[in-house]
């Protein structure tokens, strides 16, 4: 995969924009899989491995925020030019 500095800005938009669907949509499976397992009245135990879904979101979050970075900077470098 390409370091984000050689993609262009279409490019960084479209991975951008993948980045956010792919978090948003495991934030609602992550909330939908709490909330069956909180109606089916399950034990604690089952809920340890929904705990720690949103630690194996922080790689997903962290390059859309680096993305996120680059975009700004392209934006400010060619408003200064």
């Amino acid at each position: 995969m390409k370091k984000w500095s050689e993609l262009s800005l279409a490019e960084l938009n479209k991975t951008k924009s993948k980045l956010k669907g792919a978090l948003i949509g495991f934030i609602i499976f992550g909330v939908l899989i709490s909330l069956a397992l909180f109606f089916l009245r399950a034990k604690l135990v089952l809920f340890i491995p929904v705990m720690v879904l949103p630690i194996t979101w922080l790689p997903i979050y962290i390059s859309l925020k680096s993305v996120n970075d680059e975009i700004r900077l392209r934006n400010a470098t060619n408003i200064n030019q």
